[in-house]
């Protein structure tokens, strides 16, 4: 073994991981956000989740990823803990997948493969075809750098003293733990055990150490979710959580199993007798498929028991985001989804601003002026960190469909916090008021009560039509900006008329006037959100 394996066991296996997470890149791109659109709506049944689970892992060749995915939708509120532990199991099980390609060690033909899928990302003119010759080049990339790394490892065959270290490997809980620490430095289970299959095949490691080291690799894969879930809600870590009791229970399972039945080994060796890489492969999918066949009727009870690991409720207070966390920066798709929940939270908290500060006149506001200054604080505070996050889905693969909501969503949350900003005018004039010891007439209370109706009703369907976009709303909007428009035209000649009969002091008519532009302006800025969600050709709706 010299130096020059070394350089050229660290390349290959460079290579190797390069391409294949490039390889997921690509096939997360080519899946797009169809991925959110699958987990939200075939998960009610566990079976289905599961298969659902193992599909999508195969598509972007990740289980990783995929359950980062799921600690991203649990902890944006987009899924149920429950529903997620199907997909878990399933995500597991279509990992594997990874690992019997590579048992194909196509690695004389790779370079062609690499070469096919770089001319089809040159000189193909749509974005997704450039997406499968990105695939394609990082297959052919992957198995170059396999085909590397068995090449450098031959000569440790020979090493008595590298065999000697493997000699150590005998012992189970030993060969586990090498494996989990190797896979929480990758970062990735398919990755570890391609490794561990190229190790097999260039004769280096039998098949029995190799076993248990690969036991080991799927535990590490779940620090990946693990600190995914960090600083998310307490569901959140319970995902990751359920990730690791799945893993260790099965991996026990298989200790006491093939401790107390050795024979057990040799089965599953026989199912590929001649072919190293492929008997760990089926070893690993024979794990992987059995613990899910045991585990998957006891969802309920790892859900249980998770939920007692990890006790309590979330209590964030307003000032705190509440669903972007860090598995959305690892998934464009994940983070898009929970920059949406955290712009819904915006809403709300805008709308009780916004009926605070028109009941306000009529002594009936439900909310302290404290509370009211703490919900523009966060509705503030939403606008600068949602606004940061937008900027970080450009350095993650998004579709242009979800590039076209991000563009959006920069300026809906600007014209949310104007209307917050609104709100704070008005209830400034009551402050004002109050200290000048002044109110407004009966007639103008009520005529202040009719156009805050409007504005309730423009504001709640224009944020009804950022969550479910649909042609009625959108069209029901333009009618209220318009009906708002006339209304304050006739209450500020009305306005004038007190002023002029002298029925109100000058002071107080500028507040009304003030009042009138503010609520005037939210309308127009609940009709930009309306065009900037989906744009429909405007028609008349029947009533308003």
């Amino acid at each position: 073994m010299t130096v020059w394996n070394v350089i050229a066991l660290l390349g290959g296996l460079a290579m190797f991981i390069f391409g294949m997470n490039l390889m997921s890149d690509g096939l997360k791109l080519v899946a797009g956000s169809y991925l959110k659109k699958v987990l939200e709506k075939l998960t009610q049944n566990r079976v289905i989740a599961m298969a659902v689970g193992a599909g999508l892992t195969v598509l972007i060749q990740s289980s990783n990823a995929m359950c980062v995915m799921v600690v991203g939708f649990v902890n944006a509120g987009l899924m149920e803990l429950e529903r997620s532990v199907g997909i878990l199991m399933g995500a597991k099980i279509g990992t594997t997948i990874t690992g019997q390609l590579i048992a194909f060690n196509i690695s004389q033909i790779a370079p062609l493969i690499a070469f096919a899928g770089v001319i089809v990302t040159m000189f193909a003119k749509k974005q997704k075809a450039k997406n499968v010759g990105q695939i394609i080049a990082s297959l052919g990339v992957l198995f170059i750098g396999l085909g590397t790394m068995s090449e450098a490892m031959k000569p440790l065959a020979n090493e008595e003293w590298f065999q000697s270290i493997l000699r150590q490997f005998s012992n189970p809980i030993l060969g586990v733990i090498v494996g989990l620490i190797f896979t929480v430095v990758i970062q990735s289970a398919s990755a570890s055990v391609g490794v561990l299959q190229m190790m097999a095949m260039s004769g280096v490691m039998g098949f029995h150490q190799a076993f248990y080291i690969m036991l080991g690799m799927n535990i590490g894969a779940s620090v990946a979710p693990a600190l995914a879930s960090i600083g998310g809600r307490k569901d959140a870590k319970r995902v990751a959580m359920i990730v690791i009791l799945f893993e260790s229970i099965g991996m026990i399972l298989f200790l006491i199993v093939t401790q107390i039945f050795p024979v057990t080994l040799d089965w599953i060796a026989g199912t590929a007798p001649t072919n190293p890489s492929r008997q760990i492969a089926n070893a690993n999918t024979i794990f992987e498929c059995l613990t899910v066949l045991i585990l998957l009727p006891f969802a309920k009870p790892l859900v249980r028991m998770a939920s007692w690991l990890i006790p309590g409720s979330d209590q964030k207070d307003v000032m705190s985001l509440h669903y972007i966390d860090e598995s959305g920066y690892q998934s464009g798709t994940v983070l898009i989804g929970q920059i949406d929940q955290e712009v819904r939270r915006m809403c709300d908290l805008v709308r009780i601003n916004i009926l605070a500060c028109t009941q306000v006149y009529n002594g009936k506001m439900e909310i302290t002026e404290e509370q009211f200054a703490d919900n523009e604080a966060a509705v503030d505070m939403l606008n600068k960190e949602i606004t940061a996050a937008l900027i970080h889905t450009s350095e993650l693969d998004i579709t242009p469909r979800e590039a076209r909501h991000v563009s959006n969503l920069y300026h809906i949350v600007t014209d949310l916090e104007r209307i917050g900003d609104h709100a704070e005018n008005i209830l400034g004039y009551s402050v004002q008021m109050k200290e000048n010891k002044q109110k407004f007439s009966g007639k103008a209370l009520k005529e202040m009560e009719e156009l805050s109706d409007v504005v309730y009703r423009i504001y709640d369907t224009a944020c009804d039509h950022f969550e479910e976009p649909n042609r009625e709303k959108f069209a029901i909007v333009y009618e209220l900006e318009e009906k708002i428009d006339h209304m304050v035209e006739r209450l500020r000649n009305n306005n004038i008329k007190r002023l002029s009969k002298g029925k109100c002091e000058a002071t107080q008519g500028l507040y009304f006037n003030e009042i009138l532009v503010d609520l005037e302006r939210v309308g127009d800025h609940c009709q930009n959100i309306a065009k900037l969600v989906k744009r429909y050709p405007v028609r008349k709706v029947k009533e308003i």
